[in-house]
């Protein structure tokens, strides 16, 4: 019989969930050949992809006190070593069973929902930042396994990617799926409201439509729009809209209707229009910060509009007369 051949990368790529049939029995093969020897030497070469995935807690420079990048690169990957290497004491065909424990693992998704009024920001593992708007909500696995890195949006995010061309990027949203090698983009996918936009800023995103199928490749300062169950391309002519990373809310150009929405959705309160006329907004642009508040943002409101409001505090409730 010849000797077989199993190199580091085969079983890194094992380890990973990602071998063909032939090449598992490839390696169940070369397990059976020799159990005592290939055993140890597979526990070793675990030990390297462990460490290959594993990012310690002291190695987070303390001055970054973000919550959830220590939850994503700690307490959930560690979980997952811990549980790996004590299946690595089985051998042979018993390693099929810690390759799908550890993918299951490492799939099962963390879920961060950004309180109202306020923006998180997080690293993924690949090093990709997410900036989550006021309620909104993002889904991930603590390790991208497998073709793609996916990720499931629902509210506004913004995203810049870190380049991997083997392993693209995946925004998934409840109309569109939004595709990337590496690249700053804005994403608004609001279910309730039925609003989908992509803007993008650098690099190069496929928009594909889950309704139809069509697709539109974007470049740099265009925005895609989804209406009428149709995604439309234009050319981005302001930014000012994507300024809530910075704590800043625009309303340029805005009447007063999508003014309101924008408060309801930021701040998470209830506004209701008892007039018959909308009032006129003569602001042609207007950016407030919202540390603010809802009260200063509204007074400054006031200036250029003709309405009163008054605040319900048991219904949370804004009157706008």
């Amino acid at each position: 019989m010849n000797k077989i051949e199993i190199s580091d990368t085969l079983l890194f790529k094992f380890f990973l969930g990602e071998t063909t049939n032939d090449e598992t029995d490839r390696i169940a093969a070369w397990l059976d050949a020799n159990p005592e020897e290939h055993q140890k030497y597979m526990d070793e070469v675990h030990e390297k992809f462990i460490i290959s995935i594993m990012t310690e807690p002291d190695s987070v420079p303390e001055a970054d006190t973000n919550l959830w990048y220590r939850i994503t690169h700690s307490r959930t990957i560690r979980q997952t070593v811990g549980i790996a290497a004590s299946l690595l004491l089985v051998i042979g065909g018993c390693y099929l069973f810690f390759t799908s424990q550890l993918t299951q693992m490492v799939g099962n998704p963390t879920t961060i929902e950004s309180p109202a009024g306020q923006h998180v920001r997080l690293t993924l593992h690949d090093g990709t930042t997410v900036e989550l708007n006021s309620k909104s909500k993002i889904s991930y696995p603590a390790l991208f396994i497998g073709k793609e890195r996916r990720v499931r949006l629902e509210g506004e995010a913004m995203f810049e990617v870190a380049h991997d061309a083997s392993q693209p990027f995946i925004v998934e949203t409840y109309a569109c799926d939004v595709e990337v090698l590496g690249t700053h983009f804005n994403v608004i996918a609001d279910k309730n409201t039925q609003e989908f936009s992509t803007a993008l800023f650098e690099g190069s995103v496929a928009v594909r439509n889950k309704i139809n199928d069509e697709e539109i490749l974007m470049e740099p300062n265009t925005i895609v729009n989804l209406k009428n169950g149709h995604l439309h391309l234009s050319e981005l002519e302001s930014r000012d809209n994507y300024l809530w990373t910075d704590g800043i809310i625009s309303f340029s150009g805005d009447n007063f209707e999508q003014i309101v929405d924008k408060l309801r959705r930021y701040f998470d309160v209830d506004i209701e229009i008892q007039r018959t006329r909308l009032p006129d907004v003569r602001y042609k642009r207007l950016k407030i910060r919202t540390s603010e508040g809802l009260d200063h943002i509204l007074r400054i409101l006031q200036r250029s509009s003709d309405f009163t409001y008054e605040y319900n505090d048991l219904e949370n409730k804004i009157i706008i007369k």
